[in-house]
């Protein structure tokens, strides 16, 4: 079979969906190439699944805030467990049928097979019992996500040693838990294994935990962890794994030995671009093995573009903006100029914790002349009323009261620090949010207290000269 597109975009992910979509709006014939399932990891192991997880560990457990963290689980993990993967596959299947039909209904050809790119601007795809077809296409766009990272000395073919792909199908709760990689992801899993009863210790290379968010709200985290009797081995990983009377023996680099009964490891991901043929078709890769792109996501090769996690781990709301902004370059399309420059970044743990432009650490390291503006979730009317506290820290400029940073660790809070992204987008001040009128008892409201105490903080440096 031979076809020719305008746009072939190889994998079904945010970014090759978004893409895809965007095209044919515009009049242009696309295809998508998936080799698994539509949808990419959002929806077969990474986001849709491990939320959803989430969701059922709240719903099994009793627990909704950190205050109340401790609470024994409502329903024992071992009559719970079943409930939760049909409910977590179940998920998973209607956003996969939901990625279908958004692929169908904007015209988009969906192709199951695996790709292959030659340097004449065809793409060979070989689908199941041997069959193979040759597209051709003006603009090629790579988007095969990535995989979990699996370190050469550690054994996963032991029963119970799992990456965050084989995890779901562990077919248990765990006993006790050993988690490797203090990201956004080790911190998720590390609150569901909590809730569901597990003895969970959680190891990381690094000083502190999710290094991507801003540092005194990872130490709120990293204080509700010793609270709830979670242990955090910083500066330490697994050296070597072995079986040992029914449980896992995992010799520590700090020296420890440790008897989990799972081992979860979740540090780092790398590029799917092994089959794609890259050196071929004249794509370069960095020293890391990640397709290397300009500014408008072009590779090394005449139309071909890449985006999402094959340029490096990143959300599937960035991963999107990518594929957009991609096509629009490729297209001559005036819709999408720039990624956000204020993109937000969200782990989806219990509590949530998000953010969104600059961190302390990152203002410091700027040089940047700032203050800061911070509210109590559990003093505000809505905290009170749930029971439920947190934390939302607004980061602004001392000259012209710019805000610059937003971050939030607490109930909703991926969905609260929307509104200081906005702010930040547009250019707003902290006088902008002390000024705006805002729902109560609403979490939102939060960003009142925090703007008021921002002010003050800035009137008392005015006042006494202190430029700190």
């Amino acid at each position: 079979m031979n076809d020719t597109y305008d746009l072939i975009a190889i994998g079904s992910g945010p970014a090759g969906e978004s893409a895809t979509e965007l095209a044919s709006f515009f009049g242009h014939r696309c295809a998508i190439i998936e080799k698994a399932w539509p949808g990419g990891t959002v929806t077969t192991t990474g986001g849709a699944p491990t939320k959803t997880l989430r969701e059922a560990a709240l719903y099994f457990s009793g627990l909704v805030g950190g205050d109340i963290y401790g609470v024994k689980v409502s329903a024992p993990p071992e009559v719970a467990v079943e409930t939760i993967r049909k409910r977590t596959w179940a998920v998973c299947d209607l956003l996969q049928a939901v990625t279908s039909e958004n692929i169908a209904t904007n015209n988009v050809d969906y192709i199951q097979g695996i790709a292959r790119l030659n340097g004449d601007h065809s793409v060979v795809v070989a689908g199941e019992g041997g069959q193979i077809q040759r597209l051709r296409a003006k603009v090629i766009l790579i988007a095969t996500g990535s995989r979990p990272r699996r370190p050469s000395n550690i054994p996963f073919d032991l029963k119970g040693v799992c990456d965050t792909d084989t995890i779901l199908s562990r077919g248990m709760v765990p006993r006790s838990i050993l988690i490797v990689g203090g990201g956004p992801v080790g911190v998720e899993f590390a609150t569901i294994a909590h809730a569901l009863g597990a003895k969970v210790v959680l190891a990381d290379r690094g000083d502190r935990l999710m290094t991507v968010m801003d540092g005194e709200i990872s130490g709120c985290m990293e204080e509700l962890f010793q609270t709830w009797g979670i242990r955090v081995l910083l500066g330490s990983t697994c050296d070597s794994i072995a079986a040992c009377d029914g449980a896992l023996e995992c010799k520590m680099s700090n020296g420890e030995t440790l008897s989990p009964d799972t081992i979860l490891f979740a540090a780092g991901r790398i590029p799917n671009i092994e089959e794609l043929n890259l050196d071929s078709a004249g794509i370069n890769v960095d020293a890391r093995g990640r397709v290397a792109v300009d500014q408008n996501f072009r590779t090394s090769a005449e139309g071909v573009y890449a985006a999402g996690d094959v340029l490096g781990p990143t959300l599937a709301s960035i991963a999107m903006e990518h594929g957009r902004i991609a096509i629009c370059h490729a297209f001559g399309i005036p819709f999408e100029g720039i990624v956000d420059p204020a993109p937000v970044s969200a782990v989806y743990s219990m509590p949530e914790v998000s953010g969104a432009g600059l961190t302390e650490e990152q203002c410091r390291t700027q040089g940047l002349d700032y203050e800061v503006g911070r509210a109590d979730l559990a003093r505000t009317p809505r905290g009170a009323i749930a029971g439920r506290g947190g934390r939302l820290k607004l980061i602004f400029l001392k000259q012209d009261r710019k805000l610059v940073g937003v971050h939030c660790i607490g109930d909703i809070a991926s969905e609260i620090v929307g509104i200081g992204q906005m702010a930040i987008r547009c250019g707003g001040t902290i006088n902008t949010i002390a000024n705006m009128s805002l729902n109560t008892p609403t979490y939102s409201y939060a960003y009142k207290y925090a703007a008021f105490d921002g002010l003050r903080r800035l009137a008392a440096n005015e006042k006494t000269g202190d430029n700190k």
